[in-house]
Formats: C-alpha cells, sequence, structure tokens
C-alpha cells in the first residue's frame, strides 16, 4: 500500500527547490517531488519523479537540507548493495542525496562512490539505464534556506504567491489588498513580498512592484505547491458508484466548490480523459455535496476532496468557466501527479492560460 511521509518544513524546501533548480540548470528537463514512496528503501524520505529525454522514472531520495554527511552514507550503503546487470531499470533504485548545495569537492566523492544527488543549485548526479545527467560547480543559492517563518515558500507565502500569480496588478497593490485578496494576516504578506524580491520573483522599478517574469514565477509556485501547500489542505478520498462523469452535471458551485486537476483539464482543453476527479471546497467535503455524488469513504477512491486555500472573493478576479480552478492550479496537479499524459495536457493548459 502506498505511504504518503510528512516531511519538515526544511526538507519540503530542500525538495521542492532542488526540483525546480534541476529544470533551470538543464533547461530542457523536469523534476517534481512526489511523496508516496512505496517500493523505496525504507530510509527514503520521499521520492522524485523525473522526466529526461522523454523518459520517465522515479528516485527514492534521501534529505538533508544542511548537513548531507549522514545522508551520504546512507545512499552509499544503498548503492554498494544495488545489483549489478539488472534487467529492470525500476529494481535497486539508489537513494538519491538531496541538500541546499553539493561543492565541487563533495560532488567528486558522491560520484567516484556512485552515489546520485541534487541540491537546490542546480548540480546534479544522475547515472539511470534511462539517462545519464551530470552537472556540478554551482555556486551555492545567495539565499540562506534557514528562516522558514519569513519566507514566501510556507504554506501562507504560497497563498500570497497563488494570489499575485492569478489576480491581475495585485502585485501592484498595497499589502492590505492583498491581504485581503489571499486570506492571510498583514505581516504576512509583508514577510512574503520581500522574500519574492530577495529571490528576484518581484522586482520594483520606480517604487511599483511589478512580477519579474511570469513564467517563472508560475513555474515557481507550481513546483513549490505539492509538497509546500497541498499537503496541508486535509485531502480526503472518496468513490462513487454513479460513474466517473458524474460531475459533469453536479452543480458544484451550489457547494461552494470547483473541478481541479484532470477534470478541470479537461474542461478547459477537451484534450484529457479523467481517470481521477479533484475538487477544492471551501469547507471541505460538506454532506450536500458528498449526497450529490454519491461519495462514500475510500482511501483509494478516485475522487479527492481538498479544502480550498483562497478566498471565496478571489475567484470573482479569475478568468475562467464556472466552476474550474484556475488553470495554475490545474497545471500544478497535472505535473506533480507524475502521469505523462498528464504533462502532455499540463502543458497545453500552459500555452493556452499560462504563457501571457
Amino acid at each position: 500500500m502506498a505511504a504518503t511521509v510528512r516531511l519538515s518544513a526544511s526538507k519540503q524546501m530542500a525538495l521542492s527547490l532542488a526540483c525546480e533548480a534541476f529544470a533551470d540548470s538543464t533547461q530542457r528537463f523536469l523534476a517534481a517531488p512526489r511523496l508516496d514512496v512505496t517500493n523505496h528503501p525504507e530510509m527514503a524520505d520521499a521520492a522524485i519523479h523525473f522526466t529526461v529525454s522523454g523518459k520517465q522514472f522515479d528516485m527514492p531520495v534521501v534529505i538533508s537540507p544542511n548537513a548531507p554527511s549522514r545522508a551520504v552514507y546512507d545512499a552509499t550503503a544503498i548503492v554498494r548493495n544495488r545489483p549489478r546487470g539488472r534487467l529492470d531499470p525500476a529494481a535497486g533504485r539508489p537513494l538519491m542525496v538531496v541538500t541546499n548545495h553539493v561543492s565541487s569537492r563533495l560532488a567528486a566523492t558522491l560520484i567516484a562512490n556512485r552515489v546520485p544527488f541534487l541540491d537546490t543549485a542546480g548540480n546534479v548526479y544522475l547515472d539511470e539505464p534511462e539517462a545519464t545527467v551530470m552537472i556540478t560547480g554551482r555556486r551555492a543559492p545567495r539565499l540562506k534556506h534557514t528562516d522558514l517563518t519569513s519566507r514566501s515558500t510556507t504554506p501562507k507565502g504560497l497563498r500570497v504567491s497563488f494570489a499575485l500569480a492569478t489576480q491581475p496588478d495585485l502585485v501592484e497593490q498595497p499589502y492590505r489588498t492583498i491581504a485581503d485578496a489571499s486570506g492571510v494576516a498583514l505581516n504576512t504578506v509583508n514577510l512574503a513580498v520581500d522574500d519574492l524580491v530577495a529571490r528576484r520573483l518581484v522586482i520594483k522599478k520606480k517604487d511599483r512592484r511589478m512580477i519579474a517574469d511570469r513564467q517563472q514565477f508560475n513555474k515557481d509556485w507550481a513546483t513549490l505547491y505539492p509538497t509546500g501547500l497541498r499537503t496541508k489542505l486535509a485531502s480526503r478520498r472518496y468513490t462513487t458508484n454513479v460513474g466517473i462523469d458524474w460531475w459533469k452535471s453536479a452543480p458544484l458551485q451550489d457547494f461552494n466548490a470547483r473541478l481541479g486537476g484532470e477534470c478541470a483539464a479537461e474542461a478547459l482543453t477537451h484534450e484529457n480523459k479523467p481517470v481521477s476527479v479533484t475538487i477544492y471546497a471551501h469547507g471541505g467535503a460538506a454532506p450536500p455535496l458528498m449526497a450529490a455524488a454519491r461519495l462514500r469513504p475510500d482511501p483509494h477512491g478516485e475522487v479527492e476532496i481538498l479544502e480550498s486555500f483562497w478566498p471565496e472573493r478571489a475567484e470573482q478576479r479569475w478568468d475562467v468557466p464556472p466552476g474550474v480552478v484556475h488553470p495554475l492550479l490545474v497545471y500544478a496537479d497535472l505535473i506533480a501527479s507524475g502521469d505523462s499524459r498528464n504533462h502532455a495536457v499540463a502543458q497545453t493548459i500552459h500555452e493556452r492560460f499560462l504563457d501571457r
């Protein structure tokens, strides 16, 4: 049975930023955090789903944000016991070390011991049957990720970033307006926006704030969302006996709910055949919603309901069809799914709704 792990804030941060850095440093490949660690070594903290040259595979990871020594020891032990001449590429995957920074000297040691690694600067060593990637010598990120209470990457900080990304020109408004649109405290906005400026995702020109690169801003949020915020949304799974398409006739807006994930992608592009239903609802799985869809609890069910993390009033500023979450959230859920079919649809959504 799949086991979903709960990571500390520092480990979530390191994992998400390392995946983002991999995409930045390779300029063509993707990495997404996975918290389902089924069939991975017991000491694995999580996994990373890699997409390299059209091939996809998962690597179990051990995360040590600031002191990789123990992580190196555990990972080296796994590699030494790794079977040779594997016919099945998925068998015996070694532990990958994920940390804030791997120096050139440490990188040489890890490579000599055939220990894969990835850091938040984009340094990486990956030698698997599907792909070999090696990048070393990139400097440590200028921003230290130790004071997690004041970062835009905390759950509340990600709510602020989502509001800025999905509500036109909100970034220019006073902090109190941003707080109201994000559903967080005024001080949270102050700290989060300062951090976005420090990370150069938001810039100031003539006392006017603006998003430096909207595509990068969106991708940064989508990368951080699965481990940084989604795990806090009280996800519950259900099943129903009325078929996968029940949502097409359900009055979701009457339940303060909106479609996300695969069904939202189908509503937006008509290029997806959903096999699961994701719903974001203010107040979660309320009894009227469960009754309308004839839902019953099932930990492996095809219907997932999560708490909406934005104020209802924010939806009035979204340019989306009724009953569908913002395309940025759809994109983030599809990318995090690790399904190649969903990845293709996610790119379509990015091109049609976010690349502008």
